[in-house]
């Protein structure tokens, strides 16, 4: 099994959550940067990039033991994604991979109590004992996909979800960002701006139904993971080596230049460095009029919410040189590096 189909999506950003309406206005240069008083202290502003404030207006359970204020919120805005995704999705119980923050400080925030409370939320039936968390931040949901292959070569399913959520709007977690000066400012050019966001993707396997994958949006080629040992969080010399691996990696699953990548570059010279590294070692399979997309200058850092929001934008302009394929990437201050092309799907038939 080398491709799956993505037949439905969802995502929520701070533009918005209308993928025409979003693209539109990243196209047009808009950004969600704000300036936010995120802890009630008008005295302390932060640069941040929230989501509109009618996405967390959502019913949750009256009692959420063990919860902590940011799992809430990361609950609060999958119900709203996934609850956006449920008439396209198929009247059975669906396996969920699911992405998750970078755990700064504490526990994983994900896990199959939240997938719990999640489905009893948005009414979608999940599959929870074939379901999984996975809480490394950016490269989370590649990685999620991975699963999703792996999953269909063992039990030749159909469907399966996967998705990713995450929220900076976390006060311990801006404050070891902030100790560590890696949040932009003013005195600061090698920061980032912090985001939140979520987003779901269905993807169908080539056991499907012929008619079901012929109206998937593209094909998603198999992902490609590499760790690198210098990554932020450690103390190991840093060389910018492992994304270029996945790159290459990712690229040998299709004979299609790459014509588009999207970045989860966030302004941080430690993630720029590595792109240029990667670039040079894979120029060769590259279009000379190659783009780069670089989500975070508009919506801030979305985390683990950046690749399949990277996707679905992707799903919009894939249309346009479908003889052409599109690499996603994504690294995680932990040391995950994923990859992965995306193509058009040759049968698409409108629905």
């Amino acid at each position: 099994m080398t491709v799956l189909y993505l037949n439905g999506l969802s995502l929520l950003t701070p533009l918005g959550a209308d993928l025409d309406m979003v693209k539109t206005a990243i196209d047009a240069g808009i950004s969600g940067y704000q300036q936010c008083s995120i802890f009630d202290n008008d005295e302390s502003l932060t640069r941040f990039s929230p989501v509109p404030d009618d996405a967390l207006n959502v019913a949750i359970p009256k009692t959420l033991p063990g919860m902590s204020p940011p799992q809430i919120r990361l609950l609060r805005l999958a119900i709203f994604a996934l609850t956006d995704l449920a008439s396209q999705l198929p009247p059975l119980p669906l396996p969920l991979f699911l992405a998750g923050p970078q755990a700064y400080y504490h526990r994983t925030a994900l896990n199959h109590q939240f997938l719990k409370h999640l489905a009893t939320s948005t009414g979608v039936t999940l599959d929870i004992g074939s379901s999984q968390c996975i809480n490394t931040g950016r490269a989370g949901m590649i990685d999620a996909i991975t699963i999703a292959f792996k999953y269909f070569d063992a039990t030749h399913a159909h469907y399966a979800l996967v998705g990713g959520i995450d929220s900076f709007y976390d006060r311990r977690t801006l404050d070891i960002l902030q100790k560590d000066r890696r949040l932009s400012g003013d005195d600061r050019f090698d920061g980032f701006v912090p985001g939140e966001g979520g987003g779901f993707l269905l993807l169908t396997s080539p056991y499907a139904p012929e008619t079901v994958r012929n109206q998937g949006l593209l094909q998603l080629h198999q992902p490609a993971s590499v760790y690198e040992p210098g990554h932020l969080l450690g103390d190991a010399p840093y060389t910018a080596e492992a994304l270029a691996k996945a790159f290459r990696q990712a690229m040998s699953t299709t004979d299609a230049p790459i014509n588009t990548i999207y970045s989860s570059e966030n302004g941080e010279m430690h993630y720029t460095k590595e792109l240029s590294v990667a670039m040079l070692r894979q120029q060769h399979r590259m279009s000379a009029h190659r783009k780069i997309h670089r989500p975070a200058e508009f919506l801030g850092d979305l985390g683990a919410a950046f690749a399949p929001v990277a996707i679905a934008l992707a799903s919009a302009r894939i249309k346009e040189t479908p003889e052409m394929a599109t690499l996603v990437y994504a690294s995680s201050d932990g040391g995950s590096r994923t990859a992965l092309c995306l193509s058009g799907n040759p049968a698409h038939t409108p629905s």
